[in-house]
């Protein structure tokens, strides 16, 4: 895998910190794009993406989490529309505590 030898029982920690960056499939994956329509569709109408996985490791509460993120992010456009990022974007700080990753924090101003 990648140049690396993996045996047997060798221990493979998946980090899904990685998952939608291929920009074979994602274009420009490092920028964040809320109204990106995301890649080609896969199967019954899923994108190919790693977000909520796939098949029997399938979320299940992914579909109410996307019914909520995009009713919190639509009224947060409408509610302020002027709302912008509030420091330089290169001081923007990753968790790196935490599997899931994320940033530690994002300061806003509208």
């Amino acid at each position: 895998m990648d140049g690396v030898m993996v045996r047997t029982g060798d221990l493979v920690v998946l980090d899904n910190r990685a998952a939608n960056h291929d920009p074979a499939v994602f274009p420009d994956p490092d920028r964040v794009d809320v109204a990106r329509s995301g890649a080609a569709p896969l199967t019954f109408g899923h994108r190919a993406q790693l977000t909520f996985g796939h098949g029997a490791r399938y979320c299940l509460g992914a579909p109410l989490a996307r019914i909520e993120l995009q009713a919190v992010l639509a009224q947060l456009v409408t509610r302020f529309p002027a709302m912008r990022l509030a420091v330089p974007v290169e001081t923007l700080r990753l968790r790196h505590n935490a599997l899931t990753g994320g940033l530690t924090e994002l300061p806003v101003s509208w």
